[in-house]
């Protein structure tokens, strides 16, 4: 289920400004800082429209990396918090807490593994 909150719902932990005016928004909800709302933990990212209203809420790929060869296994359950957005060659990314990134589609909102990076 996603959610269509305001920008000011929850506290902003990272904004990417996007050359059509939207924005790509990580609100905070990280357990380990004594901050969490189940409604959005493991899916804290959100597209706002020009106007400020939710287009789509993370929707990323199941799995997570386990260990130190930072594999990717969609069998282990998770709700690891996103901590970041960045775009890099056209594409716009979302990366967790422990370092999996996830490609997003910008029309969709889906998030593809593509990688381990410390963040």
């Amino acid at each position: 289920m996603s959610l269509h909150p305001s920008l000011n719902a929850y506290e902003i932990a990272a904004r990417l400004a996007l050359e059509d005016g939207s924005q790509l928004v990580v609100f905070v909800s990280f357990p380990s800082a004594g901050v969490t709302y189940d409604e959005i933990l493991g899916r804290e990212v959100f597209l706002f429209d020009q106007a400020g209203i939710a287009a789509w809420q993370i929707d990323p790929e199941r799995g997570t990396t386990e260990g130190r060869t930072h594999e990717f296994d969609p069998t282990i359950p998770t709700t690891e918090p996103f901590v970041n957005v960045w775009q890099a060659n056209g594409l716009a990314y979302a990366s967790r807490m422990n370092g999996d990134t996830f490609r997003i589609d910008m029309e969709t909102g889906v998030g593809t593994f593509s990688g381990w990076a410390r963040t």
